[in-house]
């Protein structure tokens, strides 16, 4: 099992345990999955049709001031290793992103 961070638009963030099936993560984003952003400790996965079919706005990414994207739908916050394969998040990072993402703004 898998320990990441489930954030619906308009909710706050909520610590979900999924399979490392590829169905999981399609089930929890209504949708084909997307990367689009990847930091240094954490994948974020959306639906990648979510702006297509006029998903809920959920998460404002900006860099410094300037909006940059929107992120749309469901989101799921994972952790992965050096191989790049999806792992848990550790238990400072669920401290850290709860609190990015309970804010609706994320910054690059």
């Amino acid at each position: 099992m898998i320990k990441g961070l489930l954030v619906k638009p308009y909710m706050v963030p909520e610590v979900i345990e999924f399979s490392e099936e590829y169905g999981e993560l399609q089930k929890l984003v209504d949708g084909y999955i997307e990367m689009p952003y990847l930091f240094d400790d954490v994948d974020i996965v959306i639906n990648e049709e979510g702006k297509l079919i006029g998903l809920e706005p959920n998460v404002y990414i900006y860099d410094d001031t300037d909006l940059v994207d929107v992120l749309v739908g469901n989101i799921v916050v994972v952790g992965h290793n050096d191989e790049g394969e999806t792992i848990s998040l550790t238990e400072e990072q669920i401290d850290k992103y709860m609190k990015v993402f309970a804010n609706k703004e994320l910054f690059l």
